[in-house]
């Protein structure tokens, strides 16, 4: 029985079993370091499925109070405007597709917002938007923590 029926740790699982299982009847090299490619494949959706609306739900929050901040900076902008204003169907939503358009919608509020304070000349607003990406950056680094060029 499994006791925490999460994507997460059923994906380890599936990864343990084939490492286990499977990884031992392979004679074939080729298809060897096949499988554990696949294997970290799996491990990193492990890591994202358990963290993946989260991350977007925070990152989402923080790219829409940006983009406030440069309108309150540099003024009332269309385009920030506009996308701020776009909501998502179900935005309180936890099922995946409705966050992943919700944070589609965050992004364009932050690109615009972006482009208008480097287009200002502003590097108070670039620093606090390289700072966003930079976390970004630090979610990916933990999904692919474990990639490795398997074989190579």
């Amino acid at each position: 029985m499994i006791s925490r029926p999460t994507t997460q740790q059923l994906i380890l699982d599936c990864c343990h079993d084939l490492m286990t299982q499977t990884l031992p009847q392979l004679t074939d090299g080729p298809a060897q370091v096949h499988l554990h490619m696949l294997v970290g494949v799996l491990q990193n959706a492990a890591v994202r499925s358990a963290h993946e609306i989260a991350w977007m739900r925070d990152e989402a929050a923080k790219m829409r109070a940006y983009a406030g901040s440069v309108v309150e900076a540099q003024g009332a902008d269309p385009a920030i405007t506009e996308a701020l204003a776009a909501t998502p169907e179900r935005p309180d939503s936890l099922h995946l597709d409705d966050v992943v358009e919700d944070y589609g919608l965050a992004s364009t509020a932050f690109a615009a917002a972006l482009d208008k304070a480097m287009t200002a000349g502003e590097p108070d607003l670039t620093r606090r938007a390289v700072e966003l990406l930079d976390a970004r950056v630090v979610n990916e680094r933990e999904v692919m923590a474990g990639w490795g060029a398997t074989g190579r």
